[in-house]
């Protein structure tokens, strides 16, 4: 039997340039982590509290008195799994925010029995939400990639007639982070004071 070798003289390894880039991105990462987890510290020693928060409504310590109504109606949110949401459901009349949820990432909520009226919202995205008692309220952020946007588009929740009847509205919206621009939900950025109001 004959065993034959070959000179193989292709090289699936990177050259050193590439791993000199690699090993330049992973201590970049690992410096970024050290310093978001100082931040962190930081912040708790300052009072600030990471209590774990499920999906659906905050405290009404966060500056807002849930409003509820008598119809069957709902604002179904669905997040990507990019990114935990916090958001403000505000009565376009008034400013008021009449419900604040919080919605992690590749989750849904479904926001029910929304009184009669045209709505808009304010949304956080970010990741490791803390909050802390502020002058006699809550206030919460996100301390990773904090993103804070007020929705263009309108939510009408008028109890409309029909020839059948009484038409119910309900919506359904989904938010992720991507990197291009192309979204059918508009919205303008705002501050985090802005969306704390």
């Amino acid at each position: 039997m004959l065993f034959g070798c070959s000179n193989v003289t292709e090289d699936n390894a990177p050259n050193n340039g590439n791993l000199n880039e690699e090993f330049r991105d992973s201590e970049q990462v690992q410096k970024d982590e050290r310093e978001f987890a100082r931040k962190r510290q930081e912040m708790i020693a300052d009072g600030w509290n990471d209590k774990k928060i499920t999906n659906g409504v905050l405290p009404n310590c966060y500056n807002f008195s849930p409003k509820y109504s008598n119809i069957d109606n709902s604002l179904n949110i669905i997040v990507g799994g990019g990114t935990d949401v916090a958001i403000k459901l505000m009565n376009l009349e008034n400013n008021e925010c009449i419900r604040y949820v919080f919605v992690h990432s590749g989750t849904s909520y479904k926001i029910k029995k929304i009184p009669e009226g045209v709505y808009y919202l304010k949304i956080a995205y970010g990741k490791d939400w803390l909050s802390r008692i502020v002058e006699g309220r809550c206030v919460g952020k996100f301390i990773r990639n904090p993103n804070y946007e007020k929705g263009d588009d309108l939510f009408d929740f008028n109890l409309t007639k029909t020839n059948e009847g009484i038409s119910i509205p309900s919506y359904q919206l989904h938010l992720d982070v991507k990197t291009s621009n192309s979204s059918t939900f508009e919205s303008s950025s705002i501050s985090e004071s802005e969306f704390n109001q």
